[in-house]
C-alpha cells in the first residue's frame, strides 16, 4: 500500500466521522474545528421546537407594532397641527399603547426566552474543574446564565428554526410559511412609519 493510499483512506474515514446537521453534538470530532450542531440548541422532542416557534412570531411581531404606533403618533402630530379640534388624546392613547405593548412583548418574550434556554445550559455543562473560590455558589449560577444567554441568541437563528420547524412535520411547514409574511408586513410599516414621521414633519414646519 502507497502513501497516497493511505492518505486517502484516511481522509475517507475523517469524512465518514463528520457529524450530520442533525446530531446533537457539539463539538466536531477529531481535527475538524469545532461546530455548533443547530439541533443542540433544541430539547428533545416536539414541545420545545413549538414553544420556540410561537415564541419567536411573538418577538418578530415588535416591528409591526411598534411601527403602527410610530405611524399612528406621526399622524396625530399632523392632524393636532391641521386641525385644533381634533381628539389628540385618544389618538395619542392609541399611539402610545402600541408602542407600549411592543416593548412589553419584546421584554417578555427574551424573558421567556431565557427560561426555556436554561435547561440547555444544564445539560450542556462546561468542562471546568469545580469552583472553589469565595461565592463559587453564586459564581456558579451566572456561568450557567451567561450560557442560557448563549443558547437564547443561538436558538433565534435561522438554522436552529430550521430544526424545530422540521420536528414539527406539516405544521412547522406551515410556520415556517409565516416567516416571509412577517417580513414583508415588517418592512412595510417601517416604511409606512418613516414617511408618516417625515410627513408629520413637514407639516408642522409650515
Amino acid at each position: 500500500m502507497t502513501d497516497d493510499d493511505t492518505s486517502d483512506g484516511e481522509a475517507h474515514a475523517d469524512v465518514a466521522s463528520v457529524p450530520g446537521p442533525d446530531e446533537t453534538e457539539l463539538v466536531g470530532p477529531g481535527r475538524y474545528p469545532l461546530r455548533i450542531q443547530p439541533a443542540a440548541a433544541i430539547m428533545p422532542g416536539e414541545a420545545d421546537a413549538r414553544r420556540l416557534l410561537r415564541l419567536w412570531f411573538v418577538r418578530k411581531s415588535f416591528y409591526w407594532i411598534f411601527f403602527s404606533g410610530w405611524t399612528v403618533g406621526s399622524l396625530v402630530a399632523a392632524s393636532r397641527h391641521e386641525q385644533p379640534e381634533f381628539d389628540v388624546q385618544n389618538s395619542l392613547t392609541t399611539a402610545w399603547f402600541l408602542v407600549f405593548l411592543a416593548l412589553a412583548l419584546r421584554f417578555v418574550a427574551n424573558w421567556i426566552a431565557l427560561g426555556l434556554a436554561f435547561p440547555l445550559a444544564l445539560a450542556h455543562e462546561p468542562n471546568l474543574s469545580p469552583r472553589t473560590n469565595v461565592g463559587s455558589g453564586i459564581g456558579k449560577f451566572f456561568d450557567r446564565l451567561h450560557i442560557a444567554r448563549a443558547f437564547r441568541s443561538l436558538r433565534w437563528t435561522h438554522h436552529v428554526r430550521q430544526v424545530a420547524q422540521r420536528r414539527l412535520g406539516r405544521r412547522g411547514e406551515q410556520l415556517g410559511k409565516l416567516d416571509p409574511i412577517f417580513d414583508v408586513v415588517n418592512i412595510a410599516t417601517g416604511v409606512l412609519a418613516f414617511v408618516a414621521l417625515f410627513y408629520a414633519v413637514s407639516r408642522v414646519s409650515t
